[in-house]
């Protein structure tokens, strides 16, 4: 049987209401004495203290790193710190609002052995940020589906539940730190597609909080100053990810004739006039257009009806 080094990675920043337990689940994982690092993001709410109370006094099996960054870091910069301070094979990744279940780090084991995968996800209970289960269809994600194209994969903007996914040290280490301000699950993910060592583990081992920090939906914004942001952040890491994907695609060795390549620039494009759709005015966004009056047309629309959508739907914290 093939042997594997496991290292959880829990990623800590303001989350200082939900980092005790999320800290509790990491240390109560039924498996193999394994590596836990924890990385806080120079949090300015406690959070960092809840962990070091969390992690006090912890006499189990599995060997607990402690890191605050000095300064922040963002997601993809406190990854690559993690990894720095890492050192197993298969790093399970997790947040400060969620929680894994025991068994999580086991099955997670198991199918690496079974399946070799590069990089695999799972299901995910739902729930609010009062820990309430979250009502609807949660494996609509790529990845959660039967079959998917690597052409799919370049366009999607949702492989899976970045909060269940592992990933073998070699994904990352292969390609290189990600772009600031992209996501792991959306640029690893698009990493092992390339290779085509993706598993699924059919299990809900993580439950899911939206509404704290990233993992936030635009149904609890307070307002349509805050749904605005939201989107404009939203376009400005699509733009982000879609480089590094291309960045990917190349040292994978797609030529810049592949249909991928070609998906990829034109996401690029969409992102680019997402961002000024936010950001610019009116007529600025015609002018930047200009160029490209189809693609202009979709996202004006697009954005519109997601607005609409907003107003009728949204759910104001507190």
């Amino acid at each position: 049987m093939t042997s594997y080094s496991l290292t959880y990675i829990l990623l800590t920043y303001n989350q200082r209401d939900t980092v005790k337990a999320a800290v509790e689940s990491a240390l109560v994982q039924d498996v193999q004495p394994m590596e836990i690092v924890i990385s806080d993001d120079c949090s300015s709410d406690g959070t960092f203290a809840e962990v070091e109370a969390a992690v006090s006094g912890y006499s189990g099996p599995h060997r607990v790193i402690l890191n605050r960054n000095p300064e922040n870091l963002g997601l993809a910069g406190n990854l690559a710190k993690v990894h720095d301070l890492s050192t197993g094979d298969i790093i399970v990744a997790a947040a400060g609002d969620d929680l894994s279940e025991p068994q999580r780090c086991q099955r997670i084991l198991e199918t690496f052995v079974e399946e070799a995968p590069l990089l695999l996800c799972s299901y995910a209970k739902v729930i609010d940020p009062a820990g309430q289960p979250v009502p609807g269809n949660f494996k609509t994600a790529l990845f959660y589906g039967d079959e998917w194209s690597l052409k799919q994969v370049a366009r999607s903007k949702s492989l899976y539940i970045g909060a269940t996914g592992a990933w073998h040290r070699s994904l990352y280490e292969g390609f290189g730190q990600m772009a600031p301000g992209s996501y792991e699950d959306l640029v690893l993910g698009f990493r092992a597609a390339l290779q085509g060592r993706v598993s699924l583990i059919k299990e809900e081992l993580v439950s899911y909080r939206l509404g704290f920090g990233i993992t936030s939906s635009d149904a609890y914004l307070a307002d349509v100053t805050s749904y605005k942001k939201r989107r404009l952040s939203g376009f400005l890491a699509q733009k982000a990810v879609m480089h590094q994907r291309e960045a990917d695609a190349r040292e994978f060795g797609l030529s810049d004739e592949s249909p991928v390549m070609r998906v990829l620039k034109k996401e690029q494009r969409k992102a680019d006039l997402g961002i000024s759709y936010y950001q610019d005015t009116p007529s600025a966004f015609a002018a930047k257009a200009l160029r490209h009056p189809l693609l202009m047309l979709v996202i004006a629309r697009a954005e519109r009806r997601r607005a609409r959508k907003f107003l009728v739907n949204c759910k104001p914290v507190g």
